[in-house]
């Protein structure tokens, strides 16, 4: 195939069908943060850091990460003027601007600011993949993938009575079988189900009465993991049935800040870590075999990540705790057991994100916008470090792996670093 074939194929591609190392939401497979089919990545960094082989500058305020399908990526930012709206940026391999389109308003209270990665969804022809996205304001977008027209949009917000925390609609869209799952946390639902196809309603779960978190729920085997204020629930993924629900606030037994909660949780079967930060502790909770409840396995009152997710390699789970809003340490506790295996702190660098690649942790801490390298184990074992010198404000949004480029976004510029072992 010549190269304008291959072009024009990769660019159908790009838009339609998914491959193994695509990234097409959120922190990847079920929002785990665990890039698996990466392979042959640097093992240390030149002393002298990493140089981004390109940077796109223009994406407006907010703290989303990008996803990546073929040779496109995707994601939000939030425009300068007033009033404030979100706009879906799609750009190619090499950081130049593809399409934008603007979609509803932004969250205009504390923290304004792009929050949602969009979530991908092939189709079923080619030139049929489609984005999904969220605003701030509570309103679900679905657009083109291959050119950004907006294609239904539905307000949540309104129409199922959210109930807003302090800091807006903060969670991605979750996809399965052609159908949309958001948390409504509202008045008449607590989740909706939209089919992808035209924005329909297919079931709504039943209220809960508890005020939205910031939460991006997991699949836990056939069920929807959804955290609100003070409360996490199961929901069938098949009718919306609330399958249980328990009030992790007081399950953690640490008396916190409470109702600020923003991890997704992480999952290995039937077991997940729910987190919260703000000295609320963690619990690692099992869906019992019927379905209709929770077991609580251990409690570990260290390791509650403020807004940065942990891993889970080998049995290992790590992360870094909050001990105060621009400070924490880095944790590893035993899966099983819930046992601390350590906490310590990073030279004096704060806490931060982490995610997992070929066998190494990459560390994304927030207070100088250190990024690094480190090897599982029972220590921390920093490998490699430099700077983020781009982008302003804080260092939130969750660096993406995907063919052997590191992309992470601060503030209003989205960087492209090449970490494949050379």
């Amino acid at each position: 195939m010549n190269k304008t074939l291959l072009a024009a194929a990769m660019a159908v591609m790009g838009a339609a069908a998914l491959f193994a190392g695509d990234v097409p939401r959120f922190r990847g497979e079920n929002s785990q943060g665990m890039y698996t089919n990466e392979k042959g990545l640097m093992k240390t960094w030149p002393k002298e850091g990493l140089t981004p082989k390109w940077t796109y500058t223009g994406l407006g305020e907010g703290w989303s990460s990008v996803a990546k399908v073929g040779n496109r990526l995707y994601i939000t930012g939030t425009g300068t003027g007033r009033p404030r709206k979100e706009t879906v940026f799609c750009l190619d391999l090499d950081g130049k601007e593809i399409w934008k389109t603007v979609t509803g308003g932004a969250w205009e209270r504390s923290y304004p600011g792009a929050r949602c990665t969009p979530t991908y969804v092939p189709g079923e022809k080619e030139g049929e993949g489609r984005l999904l996205t969220t605003t701030g304001d509570g309103e679900v977008f679905c657009l083109n993938a291959a050119d950004g027209k907006i294609l239904w949009q539905k307000n949540i917000a309104n129409e199922y009575g959210s109930k807003f925390g302090m800091w807006a609609m903060a969670e991605c869209p979750v996809v399965k079988d052609g159908v949309v799952f958001v948390t409504a946390g509202g008045s008449k639902a607590l989740v909706v189900a939209l089919k992808v196809a035209d924005g329909s309603e297919v079931w709504t779960a039943k209220s809960n009465g508890d005020t939205l978190a910031y939460v991006t729920p997991v699949i836990v085997r056939d069920q929807l993991v959804v955290m609100t204020g003070a409360k996490v629930n199961g929901i069938s993924l098949k009718d919306g049935t609330v399958m249980w629900e328990d009030n992790y606030a007081q399950t953690s037994g640490v008396s916190g800040m409470g109702g600020v909660n923003c991890n997704s949780p992480t999952v290995e079967e039937d077991r997940f870590y729910v987190s919260a930060g703000y000295d609320q502790g963690g619990v690692l909770y099992e869906l019992n075999k019927d379905g209709k409840g929770v077991t609580v396995i251990w409690k570990n009152k260290k390791l509650d990540p403020h807004h940065d997710c942990t891993v889970l390699v080998n049995g290992l789970l790590y992360g870094s705790n909050w001990t105060g809003n621009n400070s924490g340490n880095w944790m590893c506790v035993d899966w099983e057991t819930g046992e601390t295996i350590y906490e310590v702190p990073w030279e004096r660098l704060g806490k931060g994100c982490l995610i997992y690649a070929d066998g190494l942790i990459y560390m994304y801490e927030e207070k100088r916008g250190t990024i690094a390298i480190a090897k599982p184990g029972e220590k921390l074992d920093v490998i490699s470090s430099f700077q983020i010198k781009f982008g302003d404000k804080e260092h939130w949004a969750h660096p993406v792996i995907c063919d052997g480029i590191l992309y992470v976004r601060h503030g209003n510029v989205l960087g492209a670093f090449d970490i494949k072992a050379k």
